[in-house]
């Protein structure tokens, strides 16, 4: 069933006199993950969550999410389904300063190789990843966009375009295209003169975007059906296109970075499985174990020396020394507590 779908026959269950304990009882035996679906969760499922279920004698049910806005529905609807959620850092923080998320139990989560400033109360460091331009060699050959600036340039570059139909990162790329410095980016964007100066220079590219897509799978169908040939996308889901069979190539030179967090949304039926469940997903050796399946950075700085990465395999990692530097660290705090005015001004922007 449709997790919108769940949600709204919870809701109707209510309205009619069921309380949520009469449908949506835990059994203590079971843990409900929601991730970002596609080959990105396949990955998940392989190299963590399956070993998780068999190491802690639970079953680990799976659900996709779009971003923050399917927690506060759940909350809102007193229907939590999830037990643990992945989402963006700048949505774990949102969320638990809205009082909406769980706290995490250090008791039982080993958070010792995790960096501090992704310890919270609230929520936890779970990957490090990377959107990067990506495009399809068919139409550019071995001469595809190499920056933003390449990518707002239709003319010397001329093709479908494809970017993430969230204001997340699409404010930073306008202003890579402008020229602004990565490590200027965000004291740019601390300005309502600069904020004004990327939302000019995003119109700019809005016309030129066939597909704002809502999803990380939808970023590789379209890549890979040829519906676009140059988009924004992660840079593992990339690498799922190419192994499909499609010629494509990608750079990490202006790529966006961020780190993806866990959290127990408020009123989640099966808590202590949700703690188990992420205390086995943070392990030194299934961290090394998804960034060999899938090339994404580990935030358990143990994950290195757990002998699963190879040289080679470890020097496709976006956190890797020849990678990091050429990418955007994305700040956090520059969305939080104003994402929904932003958001909504964008969508504004891209309907248009």
């Amino acid at each position: 069933m449709n997790k919108y779908l769940k949600i709204v026959c919870l809701t109707l269950l209510m309205g009619m006199g069921f309380g949520l304990s009469n449908i949506a009882k835990a059994d203590g035996h079971s843990v409900m993950f929601a991730s970002w679906g596609g080959s990105f969760q396949d990955a998940l499922r392989s190299s963590m969550l399956a070993p998780a279920a068999q190491d802690l004698g639970i079953e680990v049910k799976e659900d996709t999410t779009n971003g923050i806005q399917d927690v506060r529905a759940q909350i809102s609807a007193n229907a939590v389904a999830w037990d643990v959620a992945e989402m963006e850092l700048s949505a774990c923080e949102t969320l638990s300063r809205d009082g909406m998320l769980e706290p995490i139990d250090y008791k039982m989560v080993d958070a010792s190789g995790i960096p501090s400033d992704l310890r919270q109360d609230n929520y936890i460091g779970f990957i490090n990843f990377t959107k990067v331009i990506a495009y399809r060699k068919d139409k550019f050959g071995d001469n595809g966009p190499q920056s933003w600036a390449d990518f707002w340039d239709v003319e010397k570059f001329p093709g479908k375009r494809g970017m993430h139909g969230k204001v997340n990162y699409n404010l930073e790329a306008a202003l890579m295209a402008d020229g602004v410095p990565k490590s200027e980016i965000y004291n740019v964007l601390s300005t309502k003169k600069g904020q004004e100066r990327a939302w000019a220079k995003l119109a700019e590219i809005v016309p030129h975007v066939t597909v704002w897509y809502r999803g990380g799978s939808q970023s590789a169908q379209i890549l890979r059906d040829g519906e676009v040939d140059v988009v924004h996308m992660g840079h593992n889901r990339v690498e799922s296109v190419a192994n499909s069979g499609v010629d494509v190539a990608y750079t990490f030179q202006d790529g966006t970075m961020d780190v993806d967090c866990l959290l127990v949304p408020k009123g989640a039926p099966n808590y202590s499985n949700a703690m188990k469940l992420i205390n086995s997903v943070l392990s030194a050796s299934s961290q090394a174990t998804l960034a060999k399946t899938m090339p994404l950075g580990p935030v358990n700085k143990y994950a290195f020396d757990a002998g699963v990465l190879s040289i080679e395999q470890a020097k496709n990692v976006n956190t890797h020394p020849d990678n990091y530097d050429k990418q955007l660290l994305v700040d956090p705090n520059f969305y939080i507590g104003q994402l929904d005015v932003l958001t909504e001004r964008f969508d504004t922007l891209i309907q248009q």
